[in-house]
This record gives structure tokens, C-alpha cells and sequence, in this order.
């Protein structure tokens, strides 16, 4: 008969199989940020959080690349660049030119564009509640809270939250938190041995 025939157990269409043959993993693909950074207009990074393990080297050689796409763009172009010898493959930049600051995304070309830049301004608006009018001054002396708050929104390259509000609110908690916890750690009481 002229019919294909399957391997025994095979579901069509299915990422895996059933009985004597081989296990095939399904693939899944997931949109990812590779890189979130802040550089000033001369090209100073004052903020770097990296998603993917890259070397030193690489690092840098990501920082300068992104800069120098984005402080040769014209103001009246779109905040989208392909470039595939960032990250290989599949990478596009993403970015928004806010007063001496340049706010950088690189993820998979699967990410919405619009999406990402949506991030970007809630960033900074976060920023901007968290510091009262942000500047470049803030993320440099206060790095520690600025990647804090990004923490709340992307972990290992994924949009966890994109609420303003809500960002805020965690990061107010997180800070009571620590404060808690560095009382506690500085009492009397704990510092005293315990007798049982």
C-alpha cells in the first residue's frame, strides 16, 4: 500500500511517543530579553543586567555595539534595530532616548517591539516615582534599587510585571523587608548567645 506508515505508539502531530521507540522531546521556543542597559549619551553603561552568561569580554563588546547603533541614529527614526552580531542570530535592539540616558533591550525578534518599549517607559516611570524625577545621578548612586526594581519586572530574561503600581508596592515591601531583617541582625538580642 502507498500509505506512510508510523512507528508504533507515535501519536501524529504529538511532540512525543509512546511504546518502543525513542522519546522525542517537544521544542518549545521562549521569547526572551537577553540584555537590559542604561548608557549615558557618552557611553557609559550605568546600568547592565545581562540574562544570558557571556565573558567580560563579551559583555563589553555588547555594550559598545548597542551604543554605537543607537547614538548614531537619528531622532526621527524608529526605536527598532535589527542586528544579528549582538547576541547572533534572531536579536533585535530595542531602545528610548530619555534626557543623557539611553534605555537598551536585546531580545529574541520574537518579542513585540511595541511590548518591549512599553517596558522601557514603565521602567521609567517606576524610576521616576521611586526617585521623584529621575536622572542619570539617581541610577548612578543608587544602582542597588534601580536593579532591584528592574528585578521586579524581568527575571532571567522573562516580563514578569509591567504595572507601575504594583512595582512600586513590591519594592516598598522588599524594602521594609531588608530594613527588618537588618534590626534584627543588629539587636542585642541576637547578637547575644542563646542559653537553652
Amino acid at each position: 500500500s502507498g500509505r506512510p506508515v508510523r512507528p508504533a505508539g507515535r501519536r501524529e502531530g504529538a511532540g512525543f511517543v509512546f511504546g518502543p521507540v525513542d522519546w522525542v522531546a517537544p521544542s518549545y521556543t521562549v521569547n526572551m530579553i537577553r540584555c537590559f542597559l542604561v548608557i549615558n549619551n557618552f557611553g557609559k553603561p550605568r546600568l547592565m543586567k545581562f540574562y544570558e552568561r557571556l565573558s567580560n569580554e563579551e559583555r563589553q563588546r555588547v555594550i559598545e555595539s548597542a551604543y554605537g547603533l543607537v547614538s548614531k541614529r537619528l531622532e526621527d527614526l524608529c526605536n527598532f534595530v535589527e542586528d544579528d552580531s549582538l547576541f547572533g542570530g534572531e536579536t533585535q535592539l530595542i531602545y528610548r532616548h530619555f534626557a543623557t540616558l539611553y534605555f537598551i533591550v536585546i531580545c529574541d525578534k520574537a518579542e513585540s517591539e511595541l511590548g518591549i518599549l512599553d517596558l522601557i517607559q514603565v521602567y521609567v516611570e517606576t524610576l521616576d516615582k521611586s526617585f521623584e524625577n529621575v536622572c542619570e545621578l539617581d541610577i548612578i548612586f543608587n544602582q542597588q534599587k534601580a536593579g532591584l526594581i528592574l528585578d521586579q519586572m524581568v527575571t532571567g530574561g522573562l516580563v514578569l510585571e509591567t504595572n507601575s503600581q504594583e512595582i512600586v508596592s513590591k519594592y516598598k515591601e522588599l524594602e521594609r523587608n531588608m530594613k527588618q531583617q537588618e534590626r534584627e541582625l543588629k539587636s542585642p538580642v541576637a547578637s547575644s548567645p542563646r542559653t537553652f
